[in-house]
């Protein structure tokens, strides 16, 4: 009963505190992370500007995606993310230089839970940016709300961007969602920022 009356008590919390439009507009996002959904960034690398496009296979316990680019010179590749490193991971990779790539350290393109439990408990967490032989970063939280193209519609999606750095500074903004939490955009010297996802 009292677990039944807690969660409850946070539905009401969350629609008193999430406009409507902001609650469906999540709902639809978490519904549309399935199969055959494609994630597309642009990418501004060193005054060079393309399109990183991602196809899912895989979203949840583990993670796996096609990628290519639309350079003058394309690449492509698959990532796969073991359920150990959407578990438990503290690092990213950002890398995507081609080949099938498989992570248990790091995830891609998506927070681990543990990154999205500690920013949800404490504001802060401790991310190797540029992967699992960098150090740590803090890396602390504002809450913000972030727009871009699902499936025709310009939605606003509740989130967090995280900032931290010392000679470089970072900042990595992330959808609020515990199911599927995405990375919207990545600025670490060179920005990657998500423009659509489109179901299949």
């Amino acid at each position: 009963m009292l677990k039944s009356t807690c969660l409850v008590f946070a539905i009401q919390l969350l629609a008193f505190v999430l406009p409507a439009q902001n609650i469906e507009d999540l709902a639809a996002y978490e519904k549309s992370m399935m199969p055959g959904t494609q994630l597309t960034y642009d990418v501004n690398s060193g005054g060079k500007k393309y399109q990183l496009i991602a196809t899912l296979k895989k979203a949840g316990e583990e993670i796996s995606f096609f990628w290519k680019t639309t350079e003058s010179t394309p690449r492509s590749g698959t990532v796969s993310v073991t359920n150990t490193a959407v578990t438990k991971a503290d690092a990213l990779n950002n890398y995507f230089t081609g080949g099938d790539t498989k992570l248990d350290k790091e995830t891609a393109l998506f927070l681990s839970q543990k990154m999205f439990n500690d920013i949800s408990s404490t504001s802060a967490a401790n991310i190797k940016v540029n992967g699992a032989s960098d150090t740590t970063t803090a890396l602390s939280n504002t809450i913000g709300e972030f727009n871009f193209n699902l499936n025709g519609n310009l939605v606003a999606i509740p989130g967090w961007e995280l900032q931290g750095g010392s000679d470089i500074k970072y900042t990595v903004q992330v959808l609020e969602s515990f199911k599927f939490p995405l990375i919207y955009l990545l600025d670490i010297g060179w920005t990657m920022q998500l423009a659509e996802v489109k179901m299949p």
